[in-house]
């Protein structure tokens, strides 16, 4: 057989050998990709899987997301064994995880200032909205309506301390005039004794004028400084008033106005009597010198007349001619006496009123609440609570008109308030069955402490919008004026009845506020702005308020707000990021209940995570232990 040449072969198997390695190489190469799209699918299979384990409780009782976890750790952990199954075949892919993942980023229910709480809630409402959800312009108007109630009670406030201060100023007068009478009393009873010619008890008598003289100089001075003060603080009122008017709608506005006037017309009024008042003083200390003078002349008589010893038996001594330079010196004696109206006539009734006023610095649950209300004993279980551990202290809220009425709606599917059980719509035993409501709006430790802070916020909205009732109804401004004249007097100073009948007005629209504040708790309603029918307490029962401290209520009328209602208003006034932070206290305060540890910011909502491993080559000898890094990045968030 012949020799035959092998290039060819030779070359053949050389060419073939590379198309071979060629193909092989850019299967590896695919295969590589794919294995780093395996493990990049793995480590987002395993994150999803980890937060399947959201807390059921938090979801069940509250629709909200969170995976409860003790450590980075513990999520570390579990995310590389959540991976671990895709890991199992390894022909083709052959992978593991060569470090523990890391946690680079997790946020918490409790973290970005109450936000990620509030995004929870508006996905969870939006698919299930009340009927009774306000829409914009109610929930604009009742927030327009609450804080012109709160600016206008507020101005009620300065005004009303105006009005006590007006009359201890009047007071003060009276007290000036009182010693002036006693001046009177004591001249009478002297001049009496002089023509009783009873030297000791003239005297004595004049001595007693000289002191009533004396102290008018005091009250006089007392008068002034109660006069600069009120002056003052007025000047500074009105000051105050003008760069919060804006907020005050123009009717209730120009009531305002008219009223703030009468003021002004008193203090302005004031001047002419102060004006005869403080010349007073001088004219007093010109009384006294001048009474000294008689008195320093009736005691030189009445020593002559003490010491008299007649030379006969026939000599008698003529003690009506002694004394007759005393009466004529005394005869001229400048009497004085205030040419001015003035003063408080009734005082009992100012002093019922009063008391009325007084009413808030005391209990109000006393006087408001039914006599079988009961509250819950003991503080709240706030311990590690979200608002004392993670709050930041500032609030505000970032959310627009509607998506605050939704988490406030929120608020009040969720949380327990007092009457859920008795009046509420829905009566079932809530939470933790202590006033929640009432905590996410005072955040005090007690039920009572909280219940009172609601009441003590409804009764001053409730309070400034009976006041904007009474501005606009004239026969009840008239009947106001007409007990102002009684109390002042008929011919009293006419200012003084203009400032007494706000002051009258202000007290009667509290009054009605504790008997609105009394039918609330007793399960009735009550309307936003009243009625002349709906208007239940007359002045004869605001002074009988006054005197028995008792407080009528009318659980029976149907029409206006619950007190589910009003609560709705407070949450929605005070919607931000406090009261996210008092929400979730009481989500988890309930949920501790069941758990003891379980703490919010603990439940994870969204985790970040790098994940490293390592890949083998199935198209190369893996002999030599050639492996390679391979790394992923994967999020999930709820």
């Amino acid at each position: 057989m012949g020799r035959k040449s092998g290039e060819i072969t030779v070359f053949f198997a050389i060419c073939l050998m590379s198309i071979v390695a060629l193909l092989l190489g850019l299967f590896e190469s695919a295969r590589a990709a794919g294995a780093r799209l395996y493990f990049t699918q793995a480590a987002s299979s395993a994150i999803e899987s980890l937060f399947s384990q959201y807390h059921r409780a938090l979801w069940k009782d509250y629709r909200l997301l969170g995976l409860e976890h003790y450590s980075d750790l513990q999520l570390e952990e579990e995310l590389s064994e959540f991976m671990e199954p895709y890991f199992e075949v390894k022909d083709f892919y052959p992978l593991r995880v060569s470090d523990t993942p890391t946690v680079s980023e997790k946020y918490v229910l409790t973290d970005s200032e109450g936000e990620i709480y509030e995004k929870q809630v508006l996905e969870y409402m939006k698919y299930g909205l009340l009927e009774e959800l306000w829409d914009l312009a109610t929930a604009t108007d009742m927030l327009s309506d609450t804080s012109e109630a709160l600016r206008l009670k507020e101005i009620k406030n300065m005004y009303e301390d105006h009005s006590k201060e007006a009359a201890k100023l009047e007071k003060a007068i009276e007290k000036l005039n009182e010693k002036l009478k006693e001046q009177k009393d004591h001249y009478e009873e002297a001049m009496e004794a002089l023509r009783d010619l009873a030297g000791r008890r003239l005297i004595k008598e004049l001595g007693r004028l000289k002191k009533s003289l004396e102290d008018v100089e005091p009250l006089v001075k007392d008068y002034e400084k109660k006069a600069d003060a009120l002056s003052k603080k007025l000047s500074e009122s009105q000051a105050r008033y003008e760069e919060g008017k804006g907020d005050l709608s123009e009717g209730v506005r120009i009531s305002m106005e008219a009223d703030i006037s009468e003021y002004s017309a008193y203090v302005d009024k004031d001047g002419e009597r102060r004006m005869e008042i403080s010349a007073m003083a001088d004219r007093a200390r010109e009384n006294t010198d001048f009474v000294q003078r008689v008195i320093e002349v009736a005691e030189e008589v009445q020593d002559y007349i003490d010491s008299w010893e007649p030379s006969d038996e026939d000599d008698e001594l003529d003690e009506e001619a002694l004394w007759r330079p005393v009466e004529r010196l005394l005869g001229g004696y400048d009497l004085l006496y205030l040419n001015i109206n003035f003063g408080v006539a009734d005082k009992e009734k100012e002093g019922l009123l009063e008391r009325i006023g007084d009413f808030v610095k005391g209990d109000i649950l006393e006087l408001v609440l039914p006599e079988d209300a009961v509250i819950p004993e003991g503080k709240l279980d706030l311990s590690e609570a979200p608002s004392k551990t993670c709050f930041s202290g500032h609030n505000g809220s970032r959310l627009g008109i509607l998506d605050r009425v939704t988490v406030t709606e929120y608020a009040m599917k969720e949380f327990n308030y007092y009457g859920r059980d008795k009046y509420g719509q829905q009566t079932e035993k809530k939470g933790s069955g202590h006033f929640e409501l009432e905590y996410i709006y005072g955040g005090k430790e007690t039920d009572r402490e909280n219940l009172a802070e609601a009441a003590s916020t409804l009764l001053a909205i409730r309070e400034g919008l009976n006041l904007i009732y009474l501005f606009t109804d004239s026969s009840m401004r008239n009947q106001a004026k007409a007990l102002a004249a009684v109390i002042t007097g008929v011919l009293g100073f006419p200012p003084l009845i203009s400032v007494m009948t706000f002051f009258i007005l202000g007290i009667w629209a509290l009054g009605q506020a504790f008997c609105d504040l009394k039918t609330l708790f007793a399960g009735g309603k009550v309307p936003i702005l009243h009625t002349r029918e709906s208007w239940k307490l007359d002045l004869d029962g605001l002074l009988d308020m006054g005197r028995s401290r008792n407080v009528a209520s009318d659980p029976g009328v149907t029409k206006g707000l619950s007190y589910r209602d009003w609560m709705r208003i407070l949450i929605f006034k005070d919607m931000g990021t406090r009261s996210d932070y008092r929400c979730m206290d009481m989500i988890q305060m309930n949920l501790k209940k069941e758990q003891g540890d379980f703490l919010l910011k603990r439940c994870a909502v969204s985790v970040e995570a790098k994940v490293k491993g390592e890949a083998g080559h199935v198209m190369f000898s893996s002999r030599l232990g050639r492996k390679y890094a391979i790394s992923a990045e994967t999020y999930y968030s709820y």
